[in-house]
């Protein structure tokens, strides 16, 4: 496992769009749009650029949904054989397209195809991260869920003013402005 961040973390990027969400079909599974980090990029740079990548959909992306570790070999086994240890950061983040009515494009013929599923479908999906099921399911009742901000920091002194308020983006069906 290599000691570079640039490796080990990774974007997957919840992106919806009118009751549905944006999924990749790699051969009768489902997953979401995203990959690794570029160097001197940032988790929303990041998961913008593979949505677009992977989808040919152009999103602006709000926020962090959720993390996901990957601790080798305690909660997961190694990847690979060679590997007695590692680790993964997985970073989900909300995202929503740019504009509406964007035709979807696969990244080659060898690639998952991307399809705009209904929220209502992806219970039933074979799927992964499965915690998708349980947000379709939460959005469909019509709960919100929460965002959390995604901070870019810079250098500053630590009597630097604070900001007034935190960027928390809060998702929910009903407000489509807010996704």
């Amino acid at each position: 496992m290599s000691q570079n961040v640039y490796d080990n973390i990774r974007t997957r990027v919840i992106v919806l769009q009118e009751n549905q969400l944006l999924l990749l079909n790699d051969e009768g599974a489902w997953r979401l749009p995203g990959g690794g980090l570029e160097p001197y990029e940032s988790l929303l740079e990041c998961a913008a650029r593979e949505v677009y990548e992977e989808t040919g959909i152009e999103v602006e992306a709000t926020s962090v949904a959720f993390l996901g570790e990957w601790v080798y070999p305690t909660y997961a086994p190694c990847p690979r054989k060679r590997m007695q240890y590692g680790y993964t950061l997985e970073v989900h983040i909300y995202a929503h397209p740019i504009s509406p009515d964007q035709p979807l494009r696969q990244e080659g013929p060898d690639f998952p195809q991307p399809a705009w599923v209904p929220l209502s479908s992806v219970p039933q999906l074979p799927l992964w991260p499965k915690e998708l099921k349980t947000l379709a399911t939460t959005l469909l009742a019509g709960k919100t869920v929460p965002g959390v901000p995604s901070i870019l920091k810079r250098i500053e002194g630590s009597r630097a003013t604070p900001p007034t308020d935190l960027p928390y983006t809060q998702i929910a069906l009903t407000a489509q402005s807010d996704i």
